[in-house]
Formats: structure tokens, C-alpha cells, sequence
């Protein structure tokens, strides 16, 4: 007779799920620079997956063929690059103007407190200079960052290229040695997981460009008919932040605020800001459901976890790459028996 299996109690599990998670974000953290640009690499290899495989019908070497997906993909970022440099150009011509008005805006707020709160402008002055002064440490921590940010940059301008083009040549090889490290009879699932991933990675990066290019146009002609100075600038740049969930239509609003009330009246930054939140409303109502679709099935609650643990574990980067990484995790939970209460929890009740 076989004696009984003991299973472990709860305390043990609980603690060994909160070591190998605490265990992770070291891992993720420490090799951030080397992991972040393989994530990205990941993401564009399987954008260009398809193009690719279009080459190679064509009877192109698998190498040749995946080159030229990736000299496409870096031709299309560098002219994406290029419009918001030119686009930038004439506003950082004009930013001491900007700068006075911004600090004329400032004295009159302060006259505006003095006079509706009785706070004395020296005192708010005081509080002012106390507040830089505590601040010169986190400023200087912050010029650190700043240059180390550029330097991350250059570093993913240059690999992630060179991570995609080796991704797609490799592709088989990754397909084989992720098949090797389950049993033979699960071969099917792990095919079927796979290819799940492929379709939910690139529908998301795929319908994501689309989303960026329909909130721009909208972004970009709302300013323009309310006379918003660097109408285009401030449209682009809010696609682009609309990537982060939530938090980049608060920062969004918050620079087009301020830009419009250094170059504009008060009532246009005010309709500025309005139409803006309005037509973010319209796209996480109408555009991201119809144009992403519901492949990435994320609550909301989910998605704004993620994002600050992304934020958290590789900074910007991070917040770019935690919704795609979340969507692969769900359809990891769905198809494991006892992490599907996992996947369960990160959807929709429907």
C-alpha cells in the first residue's frame, strides 16, 4: 500500500509564490538592459513575422528576407523620428518666449492668491524657494536619469533592431527549444499556445498603430479648429502617450495645457483640454475595442497594476511593454489547469 502524499500547507505555497516573485522582479530588473530591447525585439519580430514569410515565398533566403523586414521597420521609425524633430524644431526656437510667458502666467497667479486667500507673495515665495531648495538633490538624481535615459535610448535604437532581424532568423529554433521543454504529448497545446500568443501580440501592436494614427488625425484637427499653437506637435505626441494606459491621457492633457496657456488664452486651453478627454473617452469606448478588438481581454484594474509594476521594473519601457506581456501571461494562465483562476481574474466577467 502506497503511503499518502502530503501536501504542503498553505503558509508554504504562499511563501514560495512570494520568493519567486520578489526573485523575478530582481531578475527583470537587474537585466533590464538586456531584457527590455530583446521584449521589444519580440514584439516588432512578430509584426514583421508576416512580411517576412512574404519574402521568403518569394524565394529570398530566410536572412535576406528578414533584413529587409527590418531595414523597412527601421526606415518607417526613422521617418516617424524625423516628423517629430522637425515638428519640435519650432517650438524649442520659440521656448524663452514661451518661458516669459509662463512666468508671467506664474506672478499672476500669485497676485491672483495673494488677493483671494490673503497669502502674502513673499510668503509664497519663501515656500517656493523651500521647495527648490529640498528639491536640488531629487533634481540632480533626476540629470542623472536623464542621461542615463539617452544612453538607454541609444542603446535601443541599436539593438532592438539587431534583436528583431535575429528573432525572425531564428524563429524555428526558439519554436524547437520551447517544444523541447515540454513532454511529447503536450506538443499540440504548446503549438496551440504558440500560435495563440503570435495572433494576440500582433493584433494588439497592429491595431495599436491604427489606434494611433485615427487618435492623431482627431487630436490634431480638434487643436487646429480651437487655434492651438503647435496643433501638430501636441497631436503626435499625445498618440504616442495614449500607448500608456491612463496615465498618458492625464499627461497629455496636462502638457497641452500648459503649452496652449503660454501661447493662447485661458478659454482655448480650457476647450483644449475638454475636447481631449473627450475624444480619449471615445477611444477606449468605440476605437481601441473596434480596432484592437478583444483579443487582449484585460480589465482595467489589471491593466493599471500593470502598468505601474512595469513602470516600476523598467521605467518608460516597462509601461510600453506590460499590456502585450500581460496579454501572453493570460493565455499562458487559460491554457494551464491550475493557473487558469490567474487568467480568470486578469479579464473581463463576460
Amino acid at each position: 500500500m502506497r503511503p499518502p502524499v502530503l501536501k504542503p500547507p498553505f503558509y508554504m505555497k504562499l511563501s514560495n509564490i512570494l520568493l519567486s516573485l520578489v526573485l523575478i522582479v530582481v531578475i527583470l530588473r537587474t537585466t533590464k538592459d538586456i531584457l527590455a530591447p530583446v521584449a521589444f525585439g519580440f514584439l516588432f519580430a512578430i509584426l514583421l513575422l508576416p512580411l517576412a514569410q512574404g519574402l521568403e515565398k518569394l524565394r529570398l533566403p530566410r536572412a535576406a528576407a528578414a533584413g529587409i523586414a527590418v531595414l523597412i521597420f527601421v526606415i518607417f521609425m526613422a521617418g516617424m523620428l524625423y516628423f517629430i524633430s522637425w515638428q519640435t524644431s519650432s517650438f524649442l526656437t520659440d521656448l524663452p518666449v514661451l518661458e516669459k510667458r509662463l512666468m508671467l502666467l506664474a506672478n499672476n497667479l500669485t497676485i491672483w492668491i495673494d488677493d483671494k486667500f490673503q497669502v502674502d507673495s513673499d510668503q509664497q515665495l519663501a515656500w517656493l524657494n523651500e521647495t527648490a531648495a529640498k528639491s536640488i538633490s531629487s533634481l540632480s538624481q533626476f540629470a542623472v536619469n536623464a542621461v542615463t535615459s539617452v544612453s538607454s535610448i541609444l542603446i535601443f535604437l541599436v539593438f532592438i533592431p539587431l534583436y528583431t532581424f535575429f528573432l525572425l532568423f531564428y524563429r524555428r529554433l526558439l519554436v524547437q527549444f520551447v517544444l523541447r521543454l515540454f513532454r511529447r504529448e503536450h506538443a499540440g497545446e504548446v503549438h496551440e499556445v504558440i500560435a495563440h500568443s503570435r495572433i494576440v501580440v500582433k493584433s494588439y501592436v497592429v491595431g495599436l498603430f491604427i489606434e494611433m494614427i485615427v487618435v492623431a488625425a482627431l487630436y490634431i484637427l480638434a487643436l487646429v479648429c480651437l487655434g492651438v499653437k503647435y496643433a501638430v506637435l501636441l497631436g503626435t505626441l499625445g498618440a504616442i502617450f495614449n500607448i500608456i494606459p491612463y496615465l498618458g491621457m492625464v499627461l497629455t492633457i496636462g502638457i497641452t495645457v500648459l503649452v496652449t496657456l503660454t501661447t493662447g488664452t485661458g478659454g482655448q486651453a480650457f476647450w483644449a483640454a475638454a475636447v481631449m478627454f473627450g475624444i480619449h473617452l471615445l477611444d477606449a469606448n468605440v476605437l481601441l475595442p473596434r480596432i484592437v478588438g478583444s483579443k487582449v481581454s484585460i480589465n482595467a484594474m489589471v491593466t493599471l497594476i500593470g502598468v505601474f509594476v512595469g513602470s516600476m521594473i523598467w521605467g518608460i519601457a516597462g509601461m510600453f511593454i506590460s499590456i502585450p506581456a500581460m496579454a501572453l501571461l493570460k493565455v499562458v494562465f487559460d491554457k494551464i489547469p491550475n493557473m487558469r483562476p490567474w487568467g480568470m481574474i486578469m479579464g473581463n466577467e463576460d
